[in-house]
């Protein structure tokens, strides 16, 4: 069973439809209230504890968005296919379930569930552990001119450097304000954010040229509603591994 059984306490994921992408994810974002940083830390690790000791097998992620405001926490968990959904929440969480509401809830101003499709003919192939990623969020108001633009230039990188750079994600369903993707970029350390690169519009201009390229960012602009990007860092202590 790969569903977070601490994510279903928080708050119920409602489906919509089927996707034959690779594999599934919940993204839950967690909004902690100003002050009550370290006391919503020691609740998640409590869990985490319990959550071992008991013989609980979900894995998760915890990443404390960098920018913005108010502290944010992204948590994250796989799915392999919607049927998990289906299984009953295992011994370990309902064990554990009390920690929730006494020392998590308390500390916790608003949560916020999706649930994300992995889209691998565009991502990078690599399945080494990240510690840090640079998110971008889109609205579309053209889905088909979008992903042709992203398959376009995606493509390109790939013939160029052997591999594409980033992670795409298709959400499924959500409310009005709901992004429509996202693409996540790993990264080791902040300081390989000072290193100079030519972005992936360079890659493809280099081939294409500049009339060709800057055609296809215009039609790439009409296509988008809003875009908006967070930096997160993966916190250890409150993630749990295999």
């Amino acid at each position: 069973m790969k569903k977070l059984s601490l994510l279903l306490l928080i708050v119920p994921l409602f489906l919509l439809g089927q996707n034959d992408a690779n594999h599934l994810s919940t993204l839950t974002h967690i909004k902690v209230k100003m002050g009550h940083e370290a006391q919503f830390i020691e609740g998640v690790k409590m869990y985490k504890k319990c959550y071992a000791e008991n013989g609980g097998e979900d894995t998760w992620n915890f990443w404390r968005r960098v920018q913005g405001k108010g502290t944010v926490y992204a948590v994250t968990s796989r799915m392999d296919k919607w049927a998990e959904m289906d299984e009953e929440r295992d011994d370990a969480s309902n064990k554990c379930r009390t920690i929730f509401p006494n020392f998590l809830a308390p500390h916790m101003e608003e949560s916020y569930s999706s649930i994300t499709s992995f889209m691998p003919d565009i991502s990078n192939n690599s399945t080494d552990p990240v510690d840090k990623v640079w998110v971008t969020y889109f609205k579309v108001k053209n889905p088909t001119d979008f992903m042709a633009v992203v398959k376009a230039v995606s493509g390109q990188v790939k013939k160029v450097e052997g591999d594409e750079r980033a992670y795409w994600y298709d959400f499924e369903g959500g409310s009005k304000e709901a992004p429509d993707y996202l693409v996540a970029w790993p990264f080791d350390k902040f300081a390989d954010l000072d290193k100079d690169m030519d972005g992936v519009w360079k890659v493809y201009e280099n081939e294409h040229g500049k009339k060709k390229t800057e055609e296809l960012r215009t039609k790439f602009r009409n296509a988008v509603d809003e875009a908006w990007s967070y930096i997160y860092n993966k916190n250890d202590d409150m993630s749990k591994k295999e």
